[in-house]
């Protein structure tokens, strides 16, 4: 079963490519980047695969990560582009155990609808390759748990220190 192997819920569209390809990594955006961004001019050439992809693909991508920050911003005369914001990362050298969330920003000038689905699918794999922080816990949660004999050695949680 074709929802099954997506892990989609029930009931949602199951994306393919033509020969019936699965895009499971479409509902992937909110577990791999905190926020998107596609930027396009409204008229210019530049901008014709951008705007394409957009008005066939922004409802797809909202409605499989209703809770995620996709945004598009047009202006007359820009070059399109694709700005990705990661998800912070857990870094002990950091006072509140996590780094500042990484901003990856590629050109989309020129770029048909197809280029640009394959440059945004890899900024999603590039997501999916940094580990992840499942939560970030506040200290009074952390002296409570301490309390109650739990260290606070929890894989892909952040504690966070004031």
């Amino acid at each position: 079963d074709a929802e099954a192997r997506t892990g989609r819920e029930e009931g949602l569209p199951v994306p393919k490519l033509p020969g019936g390809i699965i895009m499971a990594w479409r509902s992937q955006l909110t577990k791999h980047m905190a926020q998107l961004t596609i930027r396009c001019c409204n008229t210019g050439s530049t901008s014709a695969g951008t705007r394409a992809f957009v008005l066939n693909n922004y409802h797809e991508f909202t409605d499989l990560n209703p809770s995620f920050k996709f945004m598009i911003r047009e202006a007359d005369e820009i070059e399109p582009s694709i700005e990705v914001m990661y998800h912070a990362v857990e870094d002990a050298s950091m006072p509140s155990g996590r780094s500042q969330p990484e901003c990856v920003e590629r050109s989309l000038s020129g770029m048909s609808e197809e280029e640009v689905t394959a440059t945004l699918k890899g900024l999603v794999d590039a997501g999916a390759a940094s580990p992840q922080l499942e939560a970030f816990v506040p200290i009074p949660i952390v002296d409570a748990l301490a309390e109650m004999g739990i260290d606070g050695k929890e894989p892909n949680v952040a504690w966070l220190m004031k």
